[in-house]
Formats: structure tokens, sequence, C-alpha cells
């Protein structure tokens, strides 16, 4: 059931079996608190003579431990960054196929009729010749006779002979992608503090003569140590193998007035050894 907007200030609240759990002191948007526990409108399962009563699940809000909570908690969000790949497709390069063409002399054997004209001469008995039957007798003349025979006739047909197939086929490989990402890390200086009187009378027994600056412009330097045990960067490492990496950060950040390394290395040791202990 919606009960937006019909919550109000002094409506008691009960459970499925009729036990009360509070009244309403407020509401602010679609939450209701009771007794300081912010409680959301979607915990109530219905409104029955100005009783409001709890879903099913409801109660948990009421148990300790639960999602209560009180006006002065704060809650703290932490944000790191995820690396996230995806995959888009891209044009990698071209084949290229070139075609070409090429002149080459050929010779195809073939055989070609043709007639030839063979003049012979053959003698014949004398005898008078009547004049209707050679008309042009003693007449200048020349006689053709048409010798026939073949000729090549070349001609060019293109074949298809043969054939180049292209084949473009997919494959997968596996790439490491590697990238930085962020994250926050929240710090609590809780249990620095409880040492901080360790690290007060050990600075006093080493450096608090004449001459030498006041605890808290040293601070700095236990803390240093102290924060470098916590730090995941170094877990399961000694402090003789992380601590180039510290002197590297310590001389880049030219701290405590820019104080050589190994004149404040016990004292960032000093935080180090008593994180870790």
């Amino acid at each position: 059931m919606d009960l937006t907007g019909k919550l109000r200030q002094g409506m008691r609240i009960f459970g499925s079996d009729d036990r009360e759990y509070g009244t309403v002191e407020r509401i602010e948007g679609d939450t209701a608190y009771v007794d300081g526990r912010p409680i959301p409108v979607s915990a109530f399962d219905r409104l029955d003579n100005e009783r409001l009563y709890l879903a099913g699940d409801g109660a948990r809000y009421f148990a300790d431990g639960g999602p209560a909570s009180t006006e002065d908690e704060i809650r703290v969000p932490v944000v790191e960054e995820r690396l996230t790949v995806g995959k888009r497709a891209v044009e990698l390069g071209e084949v290229e196929i070139r075609k070409t063409v090429e002149t080459e002399r050929v010779s195809v054997p073939v055989e070609l009729m043709h007639e030839e004209v063979h003049v012979e001469r053959v003698d014949v008995a004398d005898g008078p010749i009547n004049p209707n039957d050679i008309p042009d007798a003693f007449q200048r003349a020349t006689i053709r006779v048409p010798v026939r025979g073949e000729e090549a006739v070349v001609s060019k047909q293109a074949f298809v002979v043969d054939e180049v197939i292209i084949d473009r086929y997919r494959t997968t490989e596996q790439q490491m992608i590697s990238d930085t990402v962020r994250k926050e890390r929240v710090e609590v200086d809780e249990n620095y503090r409880r040492a901080r009187n360790d690290f007060q009378q050990h600075y006093a027994q080493n450096r608090g003569v004449s001459g030498h600056p006041p605890f808290e412009e040293a601070e700095a330097t236990y803390r240093t140590g102290f924060h470098a045990a916590h730090d995941r960067e170094f877990a399961g490492r000694e402090f003789g193998e992380v601590e180039p990496d510290l002197r590297r950060d310590w001389e880049a950040s030219g701290s405590r007035g820019g104080a050589g390394w190994d004149k404040l290395r016990e004292e960032i040791r000093e935080g180090w050894s008593r994180a870790r202990s």
C-alpha cells in the first residue's frame, strides 16, 4: 500500500504481531523518524485508525545493529575506481591485391589448303583446224586461272582459366589491459593517539635536549613511520625493504625543514616498529 504523504507526526507504530515500536517524531520527505531512527515509508504495510503497521520485515529497522542510526551518525563515502574494458571495431590495416596484364608470344599450328597450277605441254597430231572451233586463233590473249587456298585468320577470345579466392575470417586473441585506478582511503588517527605518549618519551630520551626542536615539530617524523606501517602497499614487508621508498618520498616532500634522512631515520623507524607491534 502506498502511504506516501499520509504519514503524520504522533502516529503510533505497530508490528504485524501488534507489538508497539514507538511514535513518529517527525516526517522528512519519504522518511519517518522514530527515536532518531530513519524509517522509509516503504517499510510500512498499512494505516488503520491512526496506527501504522510495519511490513513483514519492517521490524528490522528497530533491531540492534540494524539499519537504524542516530542523528549524530556521520557517514563518510569511500570511493574507488574500477577498470572497465570495452571493445570497439577499428580498421587495423588492409591487404592489397593487385592484378596486372602480361603479354607473351604463343604459336598455334594450323593446316592451310592452297591450290597449285601445273602447266604441261602435250604434242598432238598435226591437222587442219576449223575456225569455228578456235575463234580466237592468232589473237593475243592472256589466260587467267584463279588459284585458291586458305589463309590463317587470327582472333582473340578471353577465357577464365583460374581464380583467386579472398577469404576474410575473424580470430580472437587475449590481451592484458592495464591502467591505473584511484581509490580513497580513510585513515583514523585513534591508534596513533594512543601511541603518542610513547613517542614523546622516546623523543625526550633521544633528542629532547637543548638545541633540538620540541616534540610537536618532530611529531610528523614519527607519524610518517606509523602510517607507513599500516599502509596496504607495504603489507607483509619489513622496514629494511620499504626504507628506500620512504626515504625517497620523505626527501621529495622536504619535510622537517629539509633535515636529512639519516638524522631522522631512528624516529621514523620507531613509529614503524610501534605500529607493527
